[in-house]
């Protein structure tokens, strides 16, 4: 498997999601959380110390995670021209290439690729390659670090991502300042930079908000900790499962 296979992988369910008006503006999710973790968050002297704890008892330790209701989505500056509405050539290996910025052999290799590890499979009604979700999203969670691991680099302006991106701003407290960012010279912060899963990323995310979404939280599993993991996780499987 190659960094671009996941971004393809993405690419699909997000066109898959479009092409059939399901979950495209999902701003409410849960969360599960460990106890001992949920309680650490409130101080032992606080009024709310009891009723946080009768309330995580009671809900089986299930928190609510409501993102930003805000309009704007683009971590960038620059203006993309409206992207036209997903359709069945939107699948194609030509049109998947323009919109990630690949060419026709990656895509073709990747999609190759991904049949072969059991991630795709083809309609049979259809024709469309239909991505085999959960076991995408089993990888995401317990191999995405591993295999293709970020570390934070230079300060640069660029895209927010992982836990700064609009998606979840706000949502996870992390320590520090600077934020994590894809370089990008039209990105509307500064911060640490962060390799994305593909060099081309940056530009492919300006055409479709769910794909960005998607990818910003797959970089908070890359390179966030537990807490940003199991919220990120959570997410995903929710939006997409």
């Amino acid at each position: 498997m190659k960094s671009q296979d996941i971004v393809i992988l993405f690419k699909l369910i997000s066109l898959n999601l479009q092409t059939r008006g399901e979950r495209v503006k999902k701003r409410n999710f849960t969360a599960s959380l460990d106890h001992d973790e949920a309680m650490d968050r409130v101080p032992i002297d606080s009024q709310d110390y009891l009723d946080r704890f009768l309330d995580l008892r009671m809900t089986g330790n299930i928190e609510k995670v409501d993102l930003s209701q805000g309009q704007r989505w683009e971590g960038w500056e620059d203006i993309e021209e409206d992207a036209t509405p997903p359709n069945m050539e939107s699948y194609s290996v030509r049109a998947l290439a323009a919109s990630l910025a690949l060419s026709k052999s990656e895509v073709s290799n990747s999609l190759n690729r991904c049949r072969d590890i059991g991630l795709i499979h083809t309609d049979r009604l259809s024709g469309l390659p239909i991505v085999r979700a959960q076991a995408l999203l089993d990888f995401v969670k317990y191999g995405v670090r591993y295999v293709f691991p970020a570390k934070p680099g230079a300060i640069v302006r660029g895209i927010p991502t992982a836990f700064a991106a609009p998606i979840m701003a706000g949502k996870v407290l992390t320590g520090g300042d600077l934020i994590p960012v894809w370089p990008d010279a039209y990105g509307k912060n500064k911060g640490q930079a962060i390799a994305p899963l593909y060099k081309t990323v940056p530009g492919a995310v300006k055409k479709d908000e769910l794909l960005y979404h998607f990818l910003a939280l797959v970089d908070a599993i890359r390179i966030g900790g537990p807490r940003e993991t199991k919220v990120a996780d959570a997410m995903l499987r929710e939006w997409i499962l």
